[in-house]
């Protein structure tokens, strides 16, 4: 393979010794990374914790595993690499470094997101953690899918499409920070080229079942998050990720895959091509209370089986999202009507605080009018 025989990374900032009388500067040539932890592993490739010994801080490795390297793999790989290099946005994992090791291994370095995945905060919610519950409201879940709708609008407007979104491949840091991770089996839609993705197929163990987990052959994707579209092999866009991230919203407000009871790969593509989940607010879970209506309506047109019944943009969202913070609900049942009224009246408030102020005086001025009749026809 091209760039075997080049050595491998080795520290070039030095460090002072005071051993001497004067002060020495000295270059240690220890590997630039060094391995602390296995993290993760996929398809083709697996990734590494590390430490880099020249800025002195905890990165993430990704590489090629040897028993997976085709030039099908490594133009793959090359593409996750050039395709996140483009993505410089805060909801989406920088790259730092490319390289080739002293095993002639192809390797890239990432941030290190150091945290759980929304795989395993769902999980946790399901469970009934009361922790997690009191810091993942439906709030804090909203302000997640809307960082995720970002990092989304900005690789959409670039042509690029994820292919795979799950809660697996969502990073939550320990500051609240979002991340949309593994970019491997993206797609950029401008460019002429043939679907790498479809040269081999890479399903790979898992905690939660192969149905959960990414495979790569004339299915690319997760089965269990994918656009039917996407499940009968057909051309996808901006729309089919909309869809994989409307099926996670829909499991992260009510803690359950629609899905979950389908036990082999056909009654999966079958279940996402043809059935309808159930409207969220009737998933009920023990631990929480039903989800808000707004919400599952949003989630519903997000999960329509026809992308152009969907959302057509993930602005489009972020607008809904938007509107609802401010109170302006489409009125669609019962209760989003009384929640649109509401938002309404609170808007209203808002802009004429004084007139508001004039008529509640007014109003409380009759109530002690009325008191005051009432005690004089008493007397």
């Amino acid at each position: 393979m091209p760039g075997a025989t080049l050595p491998g990374r080795t520290t070039v900032l030095p460090r002072v010794e005071l051993g001497g009388p004067t002060p020495r500067l000295v270059v240690p040539g220890k590997p630039r990374y060094e391995r602390t932890r296995r993290l993760g592993e996929g398809g083709i490739g697996e990734v590494h914790g590390a430490r880099d010994n020249d800025i002195e801080r905890d990165v993430a490795v990704k590489r090629l595993r040897p028993e997976a390297m085709s030039p099908a793999a490594l133009l793959r790989f090359v593409e996750e690499v050039r395709t996140v290099g483009r993505l410089e946005h805060p909801n989406i994992v920088p790259i730092h470094d490319v390289g080739v090791d002293e095993r002639g291994e192809y390797y890239f370095v990432m941030k290190y997101v150091d945290g759980e995945t929304l795989e395993d905060v769902v999980d946790k919610l399901a469970a009934g953690d009361r922790a997690y519950h009191a810091r993942y409201t439906f709030e804090r879940r909203v302000q997640i899918v809307h960082a995720l709708l970002d990092a989304l609008a900005f690789a959409h407007e670039r042509s690029i499409i994820h292919r795979d979104i799950k809660p697996a491949n969502v990073m939550i840091g320990p500051h609240g920070e979002v991340m949309l991770m593994d970019w491997g089996i993206a797609k950029d839609l401008a460019a002429a080229t043939t679907d790498l993705a479809a040269e081999e197929v890479c399903p790979h163990p898992a905690r939660r079942g192969a149905l959960f987990q990414t495979v790569a052959g004339q299915l690319v994707g997760t089965p269990a998050y994918m656009a039917p579209e996407q499940a009968r092999g057909e051309p996808v866009d901006a729309r089919s990720d909309l869809y994989s991230l409307s099926m996670l919203f829909y499991e992260l407000l009510t803690l359950q895959h629609p899905l979950a009871d389908k036990a082999s790969l056909a009654a999966m593509l079958e279940g996402v091509k043809n059935e309808d989940p159930p409207f969220a607010t009737s998933a009920r879970s023990p631990h929480q209370p039903a989800v808000p209506a707004e919400l599952a309506w949003l989630v519903r047109r997000g999960l329509a089986k026809d992308p152009a019944a969907r959302f057509q943009s993930a602005g489009e969202m972020i607008d809904r999202l938007a509107r609802r913070a401010e109170g302006q609900i489409p009125v669609q049942c019962h209760i989003t009507l009384v929640k649109r009224v509401n938002g309404e009246w609170t808007r209203f408030v808002d802009r004429h605080p004084t007139l508001m102020t004039i008529g509640f005086g007014l109003v409380l001025l009759g109530f002690l009018a009325g008191i005051v009749m009432t005690i004089l026809r008493l007397v």
